[in-house]
């Protein structure tokens, strides 16, 4: 297959603010030097954004948690107000001026380069009190540099989506899937979590076998714990729920069919499986048997305990001849690309503080 065209960074339009041209960063002039530098890391994704403040010798000094920024799904103000806010917390331990080098992994790339959305989006880098660059890249390429230091491989992603991505540098040369929850993320939490709701509807309506998924699919989107009575009653409910609610939060139901599968339930067993096959077409289709080359997983549903990341590990590992790695929070890959800009000289000692930094603060929900 034909790779994809590039993805290409973006940034804010000339002039207005910080130096985002959408280049190779480079440090200001008169900074800190490297060594005494701080850096900011930034994963703006589909689900949340997480912001690190570090040294370029790894050690983690601030961090920052908001809700999603992805300009294709929210309207820009809430995208800017939600990066503000995990930035500002970020940078609450340190001046922001001292900050030399700003990388942010973004999904909805394009946006940040476009018309009054890119306007808005350099004006919260002003806010926020930076001066420095600020270079956007494609979530893929953060979600790949928060599992190796290496600077070209591939990765696969499941969470609320689904893309396998080749890396090189800080540009994708080509990508698998990654299309969007209505016509494409196969495997992703969203589809599972559609796959969950219909399961439920046929069980209910007669056309399909009882599941576990029924009681528990009801009761998280309908937030009743008290299911209604009747399956008529039941149907309508789920139903109101879901076209009451934004279609990708159906991507939360996710775990829900995890659980059921791993208790032996059928039909939850059936969409896992089914997950995990369309997540390594999706992988294969892009990745070769090379085991020299890295292949990083990333998102919850391939790093998170589970049947599904567990068999997409073994089955990739047979494939690619080598265990794939797993990601670090992708805030934390944005802050290596960062650091190794400033520093080219620093190694894979500072890539694993960081990265130990990131998985320490989401185990402990710190942020």
């Amino acid at each position: 297959m034909p790779p994809a065209s590039p993805a290409p960074s973006a940034a804010a339009p000339a002039g207005s603010g910080p130096d985002t041209d959408g280049a190779a960063v480079r440090p200001a002039p008169g900074r800190a030097s490297a060594r005494t530098g701080m850096v900011l890391g930034v994963e703006a994704g589909s689900t949340l954004v997480e912001a690190m403040v570090a040294t370029v010798d790894g050690e983690v000094v601030g961090r920052g948690r908001s809700a999603l920024a992805n300009p294709t799904a929210l309207p820009i103000a809430d995208v800017v107000a939600h990066l503000g806010e995990a930035v500002r917390q970020a940078l609450a331990p340190v001046p922001p001026d001292s900050v030399a080098g700003v990388v942010v992994g973004a999904a909805g790339i394009l946006r940040y380069s476009r018309g009054p959305s890119a306007e808005a989006l350099a004006k919260c880098w002003i806010d926020a009190g930076l001066r420095c660059p600020v270079h956007v890249v494609a979530d893929a390429v953060t979600a790949f540099a928060a599992g190796t230091p290496r600077p070209c491989g591939s990765v696969l992603i499941a969470g609320v989506g689904a893309i396998a991505a080749r890396v090189e540098g800080e540009e994708v040369t080509a990508r698998i899937d990654g299309n969007g929850w209505l016509v494409g993320d196969d495997g992703s939490g969203f589809w599972i979590g559609r796959q969950a709701v219909r399961a439920v509807f046929a069980a209910l309506d007669g056309r399909g076998e009882p599941t576990l998924l029924a009681e528990a699919v009801l009761a998280t989107v309908t937030g009743d714990e008290a299911v209604p009575p009747t399956a008529e009653d039941q149907i309508a409910a789920l139903r109101d729920a879901v076209y009451d609610g934004p279609p990708i939060a159906l991507a939360a139901l996710a775990p829900l069919v995890s659980a059921a599968a791993t208790a032996g339930d059928r039909v939850a067993q059936r969409i896992v499986d089914r997950s995990v096959s369309l997540l390594m077409a999706t992988a294969t289709a892009l990745t070769g048997d090379n085991p020299d080359e890295p292949l990083v997983l990333a998102g919850s549903l391939l790093t998170a305990p589970g049947p599904i990341g567990a068999e997409v590990q073994r089955r990739l590992a047979e494939h690619h001849g080598g265990t794939p790695l797993i990601a670090a929070p992708g805030a934390a890959g944005a802050a290596w690309l960062a650091a190794r800009v400033l520093d080219p000289t620093i190694g894979a000692g500072v890539h694993a503080r960081l990265a130990g930094g990131a998985a320490a603060a989401a185990g402990t929900g710190e942020g």
